[in-house]
Parts: C-alpha cells; sequence; structure tokens
C-alpha cells in the first residue's frame, strides 16, 4: 500500500501543500495549479493512472481541492471505484 497525495490551488501554497502533504508520510504528491472550480488537471490523471486498488490519497482539506460539490464526489467516487481511501489532514472527510 502507497499513500500519494493530491495538491491543488490557484496561487502560490502550492508548495506549501506538497510540503504539508510529504510530512503526513505521503511518498509521491501530485498538482493541479487550476481554480478550485475547474475540474481536476494532469496531475489528478496522473494520479489516477498510478494509483492502486489498496493505496490511499490523502488531501489537505477539501476547500482546497474544489468548492464544487460535484467535483469533490467525482473525485471520491472515482477514487473508491479504483479500491483507493481517501484522507483528508484537515477539515472534514
Amino acid at each position: 500500500m502507497t499513500v500519494y497525495g493530491y495538491a491543488r490551488t490557484d496561487s502560490a501554497q502550492i508548495d506549501d501543500q506538497a510540503a504539508e502533504l510529504y510530512e503526513s508520510g505521503c511518498t509521491t504528491v501530485f498538482s493541479d495549479f487550476r481554480i478550485s472550480t475547474d475540474e481536476p488537471g494532469t496531475g489528478w490523471r496522473d494520479l489516477v493512472g498510478t494509483v492502486e486498488s489498496g493505496d490511499t490519497v490523502r488531501v489537505l482539506e477539501w476547500s482546497r481541492i474544489t468548492r464544487s460539490a460535484d467535483t469533490a464526489r467525482f473525485i471520491r467516487d472515482t477514487l473508491a471505484d479504483l479500491g483507493v481511501q481517501v484522507e483528508t489532514i484537515k477539515g472534514r472527510p
């Protein structure tokens, strides 16, 4: 089982998010520099292409990933369909 991170932001804070995810034990952090209402980008596609059943994906908090309930559901559902657990470091799961 591998623990991956996913960071997403539309500001220069992407490095801060990645650092926190690495500190939490993530071996690799995928990221997208996008507006939070946009669909996930290439970092997301790379993450989905890498994870395997039994892996874990950590995010700092959902408000950093997206402000859209539909996009959050899409991310959770896609990872669940792949057999991947999702964890948040801050905030609600």
